[in-house]
């Protein structure tokens, strides 16, 4: 996006592109609740913006926050490391769960409660679970390190992983940051031996990484039923205005322009610029791609500056 912001204030030597950068989570949430104007609103689970904008109003208006969204790229969940990594001449994608069960070995997390690649992560372990046949990969790693735990419980259509309101590793083991950024430092620091990313972020930083099977990596819309036998409960009272729960799903990233954005018009020229203009280039160029064509929620609600170059979601 740094690279998108300069290139297009080049183009526009009139504008200023201010970038704020968080959890997918904390992002809607600057928004909708601390009040912050954004013209252009990027998060990495698209589904969290009709769940957190489309029924929550704007104050002094009967008009919700967004009513439409853009599905514009893709990526998977990694495993990343680096060269000095405990066992990163050994790791590989049939072994990495037991590598990181080793009790000398550490890992990172982003917060669920803040990031979506924190939930994702987790419902990651538990299709591991699944996946290599192993019941005891999501206690081995999540539920025996943190106090309170965070459980997965099987139920008849898949599991449950309940989060609750205090999220407290107990120990070294896992390091638990707000967002999966700030994780990057600390593995090349040598701080931990590795953390769950998305591709796209492991191959923009040079990173080592083990190809999580499609079954488990979320990147794959054919295995996208079983993606969705894993739920995650948030215990927290906030989660109330957006729904108790999270569904195992295929990573889309999606963009919207809030309805109180302060420069709609040129947030439409903006969002035209990643979705088909040079913005789009930078995107591809960094490991990013974005779909030809992008997808929309709700053709009838997008800007009419959008609407020839997107399609309604198939």
């Amino acid at each position: 996006m740094a690279r998108v912001a300069q290139a297009f204030e080049a183009s526009n030597p009139d504008v200023n592109v201010q970038l704020e950068g968080m959890g997918s989570i904390q992002v809607i949430r600057q928004v909708t609740e601390l009040n912050i104007s954004a013209d252009v609103l990027m998060v990495a689970d698209c589904s969290l913006i009709p769940t957190m904008m489309y029924n929550t109003t704007m104050p002094g208006s009967s008009q919700a926050y967004a009513d439409w969204y853009v599905r514009f790229s893709t990526s998977s969940v990694v495993l990343a490391y680096t060269n000095q990594s405990k066992y990163a001449s050994q790791i590989n994608s049939t072994n990495w769960y037991s590598i990181l069960e080793r009790p000398d070995v550490s890992f990172g997390l982003p917060n669920p409660l803040i990031d979506a690649l924190g939930y994702r992560a987790l419902i990651t372990i538990q299709l591991a679970s699944t996946y290599y046949n192993d019941s005891s990969i999501f206690y081995n790693l999540i539920t025996q390190n943190f106090s309170p735990p965070i459980d997965s419980v099987a139920n008849q259509s898949g599991y449950t992983i309940s989060v609750p309101d205090v999220q407290q590793p107990k120990n070294s083991k896992i390091v638990l940051m707000s967002s999966s950024i700030q994780l990057i430092p600390l593995l090349q620091a040598g701080d931990i031996d590795y953390c769950f990313l998305y591709m796209s972020n492991a191959k923009q930083y040079g990173l080592p990484y083990v190809q999580l099977p499609d079954e488990v990596n979320l990147g794959n819309p054919q295995y996208e039923p079983s993606y969705l036998r894993i739920h995650v409960t948030f215990g927290y009272a906030r989660f109330a205005s957006i729904g108790p729960s999270r569904d195992g799903d295929t990573i889309y990233f999606g963009i919207t322009i809030p309805n109180n954005a302060p420069h709609q018009s040129l947030a439409v020229q903006f969002v035209n610029y990643v979705l088909n203009g040079d913005g789009k280039g930078i995107f591809d160029s960094v490991y990013q791609p974005v779909f030809s064509p992008p997808y929309t929620d709700n053709l009838n609600a997008l800007p009419a500056g959008l609407k020839s170059s997107v399609e309604p979601e198939p």
